[in-house]
């Protein structure tokens, strides 16, 4: 059965059955690549406010009701941030290692996890190892930082 309309707009405590695609745009504002889409597949229920979604896109779907379906174009400061060239650092061959058996295998940007001495665990992007192959060099920005961005929103339900 279909769903009844419900104008309910969504707000920070609504739960949320979405169709979303984010795609990276080049300079002159043309898509490059989709980074994420659901489109072709289910959609994603999400509860906002929880951090399952940036921060960017829950901004976006503040106030949208069900149907409504809407794209936007943003810059890199508006999606995930400008890129931050303090983010990318050597990271020890022997504390890779601790996380990530494998790390002879590795490829440029091939996503590497390790645990931080405060427990917390940090995933960057293998960029290649320095000269003498002691470290890698490891870049945490989001993979998307720097980039401007086409997100696609469907809203199919709001709870």
């Amino acid at each position: 059965t279909p769903m009844s309309q419900n104008n309910q707009a969504i707000t920070s405590q609504s739960h949320v059955t979405l169709h979303y695609r984010i795609a990276v745009l080049d300079g002159a504002g043309h898509e490059v690549s989709d980074f994420l889409n659901t489109f072709k597949g289910n959609p994603a229920t999400v509860a906002i406010g929880q951090a399952q979604l940036a921060p960017f896109m829950e901004d976006k779907l503040m106030g949208l009701s069900e149907g409504a379906h809407e794209t936007f174009n943003l810059s890199a400061d508006k999606a995930f941030g400008d890129y931050n060239s303090e983010l990318r650092q050597v990271v020890s061959r022997a504390l890779l290692l601790e996380s990530n058996p494998q790390v002879d295998t590795f490829g440029e940007g091939d996503f590497v996890e390790f645990a931080m001495p405060n427990g917390y665990r940090m995933t960057g992007q293998f960029m290649g190892w320095n000269d003498d192959q002691s470290g890698a060099v490891v870049d945490f920005n989001h993979p998307l930082a720097g980039k401007a961005l086409r997100l696609e929103l469907q809203v199919i339900g709001v709870l």
